[in-house]
């Protein structure tokens, strides 16, 4: 008959079971895991704009520009702290030599001291440790001893470190009854000269006190 009606089972035909079936398969297709339409659901890829990656290399060289500042700062923080730490130990050595002598070995005592000046303080160093302060200190049979109490740079500077001590000394000679004890306050500038520690200038803030004996007895 010409009415138009698809006869159930013809070969055109498709059952509405299989019609859902299909449709259903292909939205599940379309859906990722969660539950989003997946790009291949027919959105088209998205590809970086002129912008896009303008912006991205900017980030890429100032990321690398970042990492080496970075680098040169913690560099030269670790330059200061050897430097400091090398400074603090070569006052230290300077300062021992400096509050510890005795009559018997003055003269190596001052030597080390002399040895490790620089600058105008070499300079005044051997003006002022020579044979006649020597002799006086032997013939007074003076000693020293001394201790670092407090020390600790200051600042550092290039090859140059400024050391702050606080030392107490405790001396005696032929004159005095008993030792006298006294607080030294010292500021020592070292140097890093060809890689070993000088020393340029010593300023003492607080000496022995002016009603005690020098140790020449004078």
């Amino acid at each position: 008959m010409g009415s138009g009606v698809k006869v159930v089972g013809a070969p055109g035909a498709r059952r509405r079971d299989e019609v859902n079936e299909t449709d259903d398969a292909s939205e599940e297709a379309a859906l990722d895991g969660g539950g989003r339409r997946s790009a291949k659901a027919g959105r088209p890829p998205v590809v970086p704009g002129r912008t896009t990656r303008i912006v991205l290399a900017v980030l890429a060289v100032a990321g690398i520009a970042g990492t080496i500042i970075f680098e040169r700062a913690w560099s030269n923080l670790n330059g200061q702290n050897a430097m400091a730490s090398q400074a603090r130990s070569a006052a230290t050595t300077f300062l021992d030599d400096l509050t510890n002598f005795s009559a018997k070995t003055v003269d190596s005592d001052f030597a080390r001291l002399t040895a490790m000046a620089t600058g105008d303080f070499a300079t005044q160093a051997n003006r002022f440790f020579n044979s006649s302060i020597r002799q006086q200190l032997e013939t007074a049979l003076a000693s020293s001893r001394g201790q670092v109490r407090d020390m600790y740079v200051q600042n550092v500077t290039g090859n140059q470190a400024q050391v702050y001590a606080v030392i107490d000394q405790l001396y005696v000679n032929r004159t005095l009854s008993a030792p006298q004890s006294d607080v030294l306050r010292v500021v020592v500038q070292m140097v890093d000269n060809g890689g070993t520690q000088k020393v340029s200038d010593v300023t003492v803030l607080e000496g022995p006190s002016l009603a005690s004996p020098s140790p020449s007895g004078g």
